[in-house]
């Protein structure tokens, strides 16, 4: 991880707000010809964004909040940010199910293509395919562990926060179907959005209570909101995901 990076604890842990949804923001390229074939090309990978706004506050507390907010501004200054009222799995929204299992990535499916030199291939490495900038592959799958949970299971739309263990930097990504866990605890491959990292392997630590995303804050997006007598209302900001951290 990121030196200096905020932990949950240092920044989003202060923050009074009202419930937000995740979005992505897509960088896709469309072309097309005048017999109306089209091209389309992801230029850069899918980022996770949302638009976060703050409960109605006095004012002494807006200033705070606006405070804390501003000394996040600028794109070095990373912080990690969750979801404050959806904080576990849809089956087991508080976690209590889970308890203090650990889970970890159990495998990880680079592919179906087949094609020599592709991912899926027998002579493709991650290192040799993968950007430095653009740390993908073509993996699409994962499977988890979920030590001493049983039949535990995941659902559409259940977000992951992996922490890799060999760079320490943290994936964020949301679980694309319905999945159990059979009775040993662990989960055949299943589809999460968008693709893994190529840093993500089997071993990486998973959490599924309270999974936080590493952010930024969208320069000038911040409004310090409008006030009537003491209090103030509509203080809001936008953030968007900080990939490769």
């Amino acid at each position: 991880a990121v030196s200096g990076m905020k932990r949950l604890s240092e920044f989003f842990d202060h923050l009074s707000l009202m419930p937000f949804r995740w979005d992505i923001q897509r960088n896709d390229e469309l072309s097309g010809s005048g017999d109306g074939a089209y091209w389309t090309a992801a230029l850069a990978p899918p980022l996770w964004t949302a638009k976060v706004s703050a409960m109605p506050l006095r004012l002494s507390e807006a200033e705070t909040l606006s405070a804390r907010v501003r000394g996040v501004s600028g794109p070095d200054k990373i912080f990690m940010f969750r979801d404050p009222y959806l904080c576990g799995p849809s089956v087991d929204p508080t976690g209590a199910l889970l308890g203090d299992a650990s889970v970890t990535i159990s495998a990880v499916n680079d592919g179906q293509i087949g094609l020599a030199g592709l991912p899926g291939s027998a002579g493709y490495t991650d290192s040799a395919f993968a950007l430095a900038e653009w740390p993908e592959d073509d993996a699409a799958r994962i499977g988890v562990s979920l030590a001493a949970t049983g039949s535990y299971r995941l659902s559409v739309g259940d977000k992951l926060e992996i922490t890799s263990a060999a760079t320490g930097k943290t994936a964020f990504v949301e679980v694309a179907e319905d999945v159990a866990a059979g009775a040993a605890g662990t989960t055949g491959l299943f589809d999460v959005f968008p693709v893994l990292p190529a840093y993500v392997a089997a071993g990486d630590a998973v959490t599924l209570v309270r999974p936080a995303c590493p952010c930024i804050l969208v320069p000038g997006s911040f409004s310090a909101g409008t006030t009537s007598g003491n209090i103030v209302s509509d203080l809001s900001f936008s953030i968007v995901q900080k990939r490769n951290v």
